[in-house]
């Protein structure tokens, strides 16, 4: 079975990509990591109630959201204190995955995340094109 991530701010938008891209490859199984990158207020200090704070906040979005997905029977959900693009590279760092589900609509792509992602053995697959597993180089 193939191992996917897959990196979502929780809005609608992220969660009509994704299920749309899960029912046009319904042969594909998965194991599917799906993360919601959270961050406090921008002029917040950073302390143990803040914290405690965005991380409810971040939980709650997510399973809005995870309820907006079809049920999948291999589906990880979590919640990172990190910007998109260090949750990218902490997972493919510390984790094997098969493919990067992309939602570019949603996370801004960075020229070093994309040289990160070159050195991996991951497979990009940009969600926006729909036709399966739409892979980069």
């Amino acid at each position: 079975m193939k191992t996917a991530f897959f990196l979502t701010d929780c809005s609608v938008d992220s969660a009509l990509v994704l299920r749309r891209w899960l029912e046009s490859n319904p042969d594909n199984a998965l194991h599917l990591t799906v993360v919601h990158p959270y961050d406090i207020e921008e002029c917040a200090v950073l302390n143990k109630e803040t914290f405690r704070a965005a991380k409810q906040q971040a939980e709650s979005r997510l399973e809005r959201w995870l309820d907006m997905l079809p049920q999948l029977s291999k589906l990880k959900a979590e919640t990172l204190f990190s910007s998109p693009q260090l949750a990218i590279k902490m997972h493919l760092l510390l984790r094997s995955y098969d493919y990067l589900l992309m939602n570019e609509q949603t996370f801004t792509w960075s020229a070093d995340t994309e040289t990160f992602l070159r050195q991996t053995t991951t497979k990009l697959c940009r969600l926006t094109a729909y036709d399966g597993f739409n892979q980069m180089a």
